[in-house]
């Protein structure tokens, strides 16, 4: 597979689409933004088509459908859905892309209304696209059995046609781009860029005692930083707490993220295990208090089934918190096993028991994979450098140098 040419190329227009965008919270949404953020400030012209969605399970609009951020011209259009069961969300004003003058059209996610605007976009006026899949296979997806099965017969009948629409597919993993290679029939046409960080938002870190006083933490933390969806698996540490509780009395489990439609079934399973005193749902945190969270925090967890990359791991090491993650999808290539954190079997909950243990239990070898993190997170993954070789798949797609 050829590389990616690095460094700047010349001014262009941009037409970016994401089915949310900030404030709308989640790992997708940050990349979109913050690449999108960054290309202004390089001087091209970026437009954003997305939903009015903050939040898909439920539906939960907002009412912002033109703004400027950061520069970015953001055009928020009206989402609905077939039905509640099969959950597809059409966006009927996003067939304004059809007609929107624009160099490259750089569409993240897939499976969604706007990608395949976006790929009929390029078939019909022949404007390079670029694809940024964020791939989850259909076993992944949320939203029930039903929407599992709408997703497995959109991929049997649509998704190839997308990918050979796309003039470039950007997978965010190694385990993403597998995931997705049988869809794939040119894998010349495939770069491998991960997400990032923002280096400047975790150079002066705060102290994280005072979120540790404001809650009456007193023993050790464990944190979770995300959505409460149902791919995140939080059960199975949920289910490990009791134990962990024999081993450590004083230990708190912080939750911190959205609901995303489990919310209450975490709570509920909370409630049944006896550990409502020992487990604090935070809901969304304000930027200060999520640095501090991650500072404060012993472990960071992330056992999902599936993710393309986790952004949150790279925020979590950069904050010199040890992370532990299941060994599927993209995580298990963020984190370093046995040096930035550990790779944990996907639900095996006497596994995640021992690993939590030994380094709740171990703080100079919390200390010694935080550092590591922190390097790795920090000088490997900031979203200057990633933008530069994003910049290069626009060169190479538009011949615009």
């Amino acid at each position: 597979m050829p590389s990616t040419p690095w460094g700047r190329c010349e001014a262009m227009r941009v037409l970016t689409t994401a089915i949310r965008y900030p404030p709308a919270p989640g790992g997708v949404e940050t990349h979109a933004h913050e690449v999108a953020r960054l290309l202004v400030q390089r001087g091209h012209d970026v437009v954003v088509y997305t939903s009015d969605l903050i939040k898909e399970h439920p539906f939960k609009h907002l009412d912002m459908p033109h703004e400027m951020v950061d520069g970015v011209h953001v055009i928020r259009k009206r989402a609905h859905r077939i039905n509640a069961t099969f959950h597809y969300v059409v966006i009927p004003g996003e067939l304004e892309m059809l007609r929107r003058p624009t160099d490259v059209i750089h569409s993240h996610s897939f499976g969604y209304f706007h990608t395949n605007v976006a790929a009929l976009r390029s078939t019909l006026r022949e404007t390079p696209f670029v694809i940024t899949p964020h791939y989850h296979p259909p076993e992944s997806m949320e939203g029930g059995w039903a929407r599992r099965q709408m997703r497995r017969l959109y991929d049997s009948e649509v998704a190839n046609w997308v990918f050979d629409q796309a003039d470039m597919i950007i997978a965010v993993s190694r385990a993403e781009l597998g995931s997705m290679a049988h869809h794939i029939h040119d894998m010349d046409k495939v770069r491998v860029i991960p997400n990032g960080i923002d280096p400047s938002r975790f150079r002066d870190l705060p102290d994280g005692r005072a979120f540790l006083e404001d809650r009456g933490i007193t023993g050790p933390m464990l944190l979770y930083v995300g959505r409460m969806a149902q791919n995140k698996r939080m059960e199975l540490v949920l289910q490990a707490m009791p134990d962990l509780l024999q081993e450590e009395p004083d230990l708190k489990l912080v939750i911190a993220g959205p609901d995303d439609g489990v919310g209450d079934d975490w709570k509920d399973l909370t409630r049944s295990l006896g550990i409502e005193d020992n487990v604090r749902f935070e809901g969304f945190l304000e930027e200060a208090d999520m640095l501090a969270a991650y500072v404060a925090a012993d472990v960071f967890v992330l056992p999902s089934d599936w993710e393309a990359f986790g952004i949150v791991l790279l925020e979590a090491m950069a904050c010199r918190t040890p992370c532990v993650v299941a060994d599927r999808g993209g995580p298990k290539e963020v984190v370093v096993d046995g040096e930035t954190g550990i790779v944990a079997p996907y639900g095996d909950e006497g596994a995640w028991k021992e690993t939590l243990l030994q380094l709740i239990g171990d703080a100079s070898l919390r200390k010694r994979m935080g550092e590591a993190g922190r390097k790795r997170a920090m000088g490997e993954f900031s979203w200057s450098s990633i933008v530069d070789r994003i910049e290069g798949v626009y060169e190479e797609v538009t011949g615009i140098k």
